[in-house]
This record gives structure tokens, C-alpha cells and sequence, in this order.
């Protein structure tokens, strides 16, 4: 069982005040909470929803199980946090409840470095201090010092022969998806993915990716434009399948000697998607 307490800074309601605190509950969470009079209110336990004034403390209890369901901690030192996010939540957001905001529960400086897409699952990196948010920052960047390879289940049988390397990526922000064509064309920029076929399984394909460069939607909008969509994705493809068989599955890190975070040089990082358990 684990336990906030808080005091409230202006007029609120009970229920939106506590998901403010903890973004990895919905407003059935809290019911289920509040059922169980797990929640005081200037000391005193309360068993529904109420207005708030400022200055009112309140304390909190719930499941550790519950914050668990958004991710699991995978590594994490002075520098860095690496966590294995599930899919279906955004790194950040500034309109809905997020991982970051998450995390800063119990890490209170960590800071996204870089992105999955909502419904990719897998490893999500965490800067905890300034010095190591620039190193990693700038690893991203310059896609130098850090790499970042991804599982995924494609429909049909895939000719790696007859897919290309590089691509151009065009965003088309108000259909919130991209757009590929093998040809240079105004709008669009050069992408860069390495695929490879782990094995056949019956008519669909299991591939490793490898990104290049890092661009919106790159894997899904790249292998979907050959004909190959990935298992789940409803947006570059059409199935029956709710989960989007993409994660982010493994990490590994070469950066240079005189790098503050060469130390993990020898740390490699690998989870197993869950639609493969």
C-alpha cells in the first residue's frame, strides 16, 4: 500500500484533485478508493466525492500495483531512469495524463530525453539531472552514442530485398499521420530504417528494426508503405488485432571517454514484447 498526502492550493474537486496528484488514476480508481474510505480529508476518511477549499490536506491511500500497470523500472542510477512503458500512454503530454508526471512521484527530476508513440510499448529514457539530460539529449540528436532497436509482428511474408533503406517521410499534420514516397519530392525528408527478419511465423513476418534517423511514425509508416502493416496498427493498417505488436525492445549505449555517462557502455537493455509472452 502505498500513501500521498497533499495539501490543496485553490478550489477543487475531490476526485480531479487526486488524479492531478496521480495521473495513473482514472476516476473509477478513485471511486474504488474512496469505497473504501482510503482517503482522509483534514483527517477525517470520506467515502464519495466532494468540493475541496484551498488549504485542505489530504491523504491517499492506494496499490502499488496500480502506478505499476503504466510501467516497470528497468534501470536507474544518479543519471538516468530506464523505464518499460506500456502501451496506450503518452511519454508527455500537456493535455492528459502522462508518464513523466508519473514518474516524478518518485522521481522528481526526471525528464524525457526522447519519445515512443503512444501505443508503442517498451524502453522509454529518463534524464535525472541537467548534465545528463544534455549528454543524452545530444546522443538523440546527433543519433551518436546510443542505439535503440525494435520487435515487431508484420502481416505477409516479407522480401527484405525489395524494401528500401531510405525513404522520404512527409508529416501530414491534419490527418495526425505521415505520408512515404521512394521519390525526393517538396515537403517530404529523407528517413532511414533497418529491417531485418528474425524468423516467419505461418503468413506474417517477426523483423528487428534499426532506426536511422527518428522521425514521427517512421517504423509503422515505413514497412506499412511495402505493403507489410504491423499486426494491431490501426492507422497505417486495418485488423481486428487491439495491440500494436511494436516495441521498443532493446538499448545499448557507446559513448566516448570523455563522456559523463560512458559507464553504462557496458549495459545493454532488452525486454520481451508482451504480445510475444
Amino acid at each position: 500500500m502505498q500513501k500521498i498526502e497533499f495539501t490543496i492550493e485553490k478550489d477543487s474537486e475531490l476526485t480531479k484533485a487526486i488524479i492531478d496528484k496521480l495521473p495513473f488514476l482514472s476516476r473509477h480508481d478513485v471511486k474504488k478508493i474512496l469505497d473504501k474510505k482510503d482517503i482522509k480529508v483534514n483527517n477525517i476518511r470520506v467515502k464519495e466525492n466532494c468540493n475541496l477549499k484551498s488549504n485542505d490536506k489530504v491523504v491517499v491511500f492506494y496499490e502499488d500495483k496500480q502506478q505499476k500497470d503504466w510501467h516497470s523500472v528497468v534501470y536507474v542510477d544518479e543519471n538516468i531512469l530506464i523505464v518499460n512503458k506500456r502501451a496506450g500512454i503518452e511519454i508527455v503530454s500537456e493535455t492528459e495524463r502522462d508518464l513523466q508526471s508519473v514518474l516524478r512521484l518518485h522521481f522528481a527530476t526526471a525528464t524525457a530525453v526522447h519519445r515512443l508513440d503512444r501505443n508503442t510499448e517498451g524502453l522509454v529514457i529518463f534524464a535525472l539531472n541537467k548534465k545528463s539530460e544534455k549528454e543524452l539529449l545530444n546522443a538523440f540528436k546527433t543519433r551518436n552514442g546510443i542505439t535503440k532497436k525494435y520487435a515487431l509482428l508484420v502481416h505477409g511474408r516479407v522480401d527484405i530485398t525489395k524494401i528500401k533503406r531510405t525513404v522520404y517521410l512527409k508529416k501530414i499534420d491534419s490527418l495526425s499521420k505521415v505520408w512515404i514516397s521512394e521519390l525526393k519530392t517538396s515537403g517530404y525528408e529523407p528517413i532511414s530504417t533497418e529491417f531485418d527478419i528474425i524468423q516467419y511465423q505461418g503468413d506474417n513476418t517477426l523483423l528487428e528494426a534499426k532506426l536511422i534517423t527518428g522521425k514521427t511514425h517512421q517504423i509503422r509508416a515505413h514497412i506499412s508503405y511495402y505493403g507489410f502493416p504491423i499486426v494491431g496498427d490501426q492507422k497505417y493498417g486495418k485488423d481486428s488485432e487491439k495491440q500494436m505488436h511494436l516495441t521498443a525492445n532493446y538499448l545499448s549505449f557507446n559513448f566516448k571517454k570523455n563522456n559523463m555517462l560512458y559507464y553504462l557502455n557496458n549495459k545493454n537493455f532488452e525486454v520481451i514484447p508482451s504480445w510475444l509472452k
